[in-house]
């Protein structure tokens, strides 16, 4: 069969398209790739009548069109599949990926097919029934829109089939570039390492699969309840596949300088396989690595392997420092003695961190909040790369259902569909004590000690002060002024700075690489 998969993130990274195209091509399918990428973070995508007259035309061929969508991208996926239908394709369109998998229902408002859960096996079962003329109808995973071209009046919608628990036996995702397309301004321009956004200089990996936590501000424990009774939700890929992927992209793109590797939970390996893995990776690959951590599953000995390595990141989810707020709120049973001990063994080894914190919770009392701040000016070692992010009611999540049944959201949360993560954007939902949190982030960042900002907190959160200064202009002046202060120092000091010694270190050393090797392999995620 012909088939076009279609990516609609902004970055053209989509692991999980990869995997279904390279599935596709075993079966033996003709499978196209476009990444209809964009600059515009806005619900059509700012895509120009030429660009998808150029789209529309590859597809009037095609057997089957598949398109991967998470939330942000859902109107961008409904306005798009519109276009496509009133040029008159009439090629069945299937959703598939995280929005689909979580909201189904809504996907088969406009989509033919979704494609619930993981999509290699459905997708390929799918394919293999149309090239057959066989009826797909009841195929595991895939939900089919009543009244569209498969001939059911009704709306089907099939539970998911067992979960695949051999990674190793999924082929490599795919980067075949003679088959991808990329959007460009005016139509669609063949694939090439440099119009990729990055994602053949720094790839990313997925070594596995599920998350043990049922976090209630995260979609993870939607699909752990659609996968329940279907087999192991964790599973793992060998640490010789892992490094057998990295090897393989190598050797076809010259261009890859690091490794992320994009797991919900990497360590939740034991410490032996962690050991294996930092041996065999400083022998087979040796690349600046980026990896994602979760407080409760980092050992001092886990650490200590992978000190052997050329770190680039570390990232870490603490998202509140209050118990109450993770226990009872997120349902998320992090001791906080655990996070201190993470954030220390970080410092102490010298590995670059970044830190993720939610902020704008309806639910959080005010004292949790301080709570948190309180902790960050006690706990947190700097310098890292600081995130803090609204929380947002995605579909599919507790806290979702949660706000809708209390009248917080109607039937969904309009942010989660529409919010660009900058600050800018942000500034809406950051209220008082949210921008006093990023500002002790930021102070205990850039090394002022424990004391005076304990102080500035009791300053800011005295009742008499707040009854002075707790006001929605002068949060918004205050944020911006932050905003303002973060940048000017970036560039007129770090950034200088940094140059400057990366400079008299290539003096010291006239055999290292070229100057751009060495910003590519050294420079961690800019804060």
């Amino acid at each position: 069969m012909k088939i076009t998969l279609i990516s609609l993130q902004m970055h053209p990274v989509a692991l999980g398209l990869r995997y279904v195209s390279s599935r596709l091509k075993r079966d033996g399918h003709d499978v196209e790739m476009i990444f209809m990428v964009s600059k515009h973070d806005t619900p059509d995508g700012g895509f120009s009548e030429s660009l998808v007259a150029d789209l529309v035309g590859r597809l009037r061929d095609r057997d089957l069109i598949g398109m991967s969508l998470m939330t942000i991208s859902f109107y961008r996926a409904c306005a798009l599949t519109r276009r496509i239908r009133e040029a008159g394709v009439t090629t069945p369109i299937v959703w598939g990926g995280t929005h689909a998998t979580v909201a189904p229902d809504e996907c088969l408002e406009i989509a033919d097919v979704v494609c619930v859960g993981e999509g290699e096996g459905p997708m390929s079962a799918l394919a293999g029934r149309l090239e057959a003329g066989e009826d797909p109808k009841d195929v595991p995973g895939l939900g089919f829109r009543g009244g569209g071209p498969f001939g059911n009046a009704r709306t089907i919608r099939n539970p998911v089939g067992l979960l695949e628990r051999d990674l190793d036996a999924h082929p490599f995702p795919d980067y075949e570039l003679e088959t991808h397309w990329v959007a460009g301004r005016d139509r669609l321009v063949p694939a090439r390492v440099g119009n990729l956004r990055g994602t053949l200089q720094r790839l990313r990996v997925l070594s596995t699969r599920g998350c043990p936590n049922r976090c209630t501000f995260c979609n993870n424990a939607g699909w752990r309840q659609i996968y329940k009774g279907k087999g192991p939700w964790v599973r793992m890929r060998s640490v010789d596949n892992v490094l057998d992927e990295i090897q393989a992209v190598r050797e076809r793109f010259g261009t890859i300088r690091a490794i992320n590797v994009v797991d919900d939970l990497f360590f939740v390996r034991d410490e032996a396989e962690i050991d294996e893995f930092a041996v065999k990776y400083a022998q087979r690959v040796n690349l600046p690595l980026e990896l994602d951590a979760y407080p409760n599953t980092i050992t001092e000995a886990k650490i200590r392997s992978l000190t052997r390595l050329p770190f680039r990141l570390i990232s870490m989810g603490i998202e509140s420092a209050s118990p109450d707020t993770l226990q009872n709120i997120y349902n998320r049973p992090t001791p906080i003695e655990n996070i201190v001990r993470s954030i220390e063994l970080f410092h102490r080894y010298r590995i670059p961190a970044e830190y993720h914190y939610l902020v704008g919770n309806p639910y959080e009392p005010e004292e949790n909040v301080v709570e948190t701040m309180r902790f960050i000016a006690s706990h947190h070692k700097g310098p890292a790369n600081l995130r803090v992010f609204p929380l947002m009611f995605y579909p599919g999540t507790p806290l979702c259902e949660r706000a809708r049944a209390d009248g917080l959201i109607e039937d969904r949360d309009e942010r989660a569909y529409r919010h660009k993560f900058t600050g800018s954007s942000e500034l809406a939902g950051h209220d008082y004590l949210t921008v006093w949190l990023r500002a002790v982030l930021y102070l205990r960042n850039v090394g002022l000690p424990s004391g005076p900002v304990h102080r500035l907190i009791d300053v800011v959160t005295h009742r008499g002060v707040r009854r002075c200064i707790d006001r929605p202009w002068l949060t918004s002046l205050a944020f911006r002024s932050y905003q303002t202060g973060r940048k000017l120092i970036r560039h007129l000091v770090s950034q200088p700075l940094g140059r400057m010694l990366r400079y008299l270190r290539r003096k010291r050393q006239p055999d290292a690489p070229g100057p751009r090797a060495r910003d590519v392999l050294s420079h961690g995620t800019p804060a």
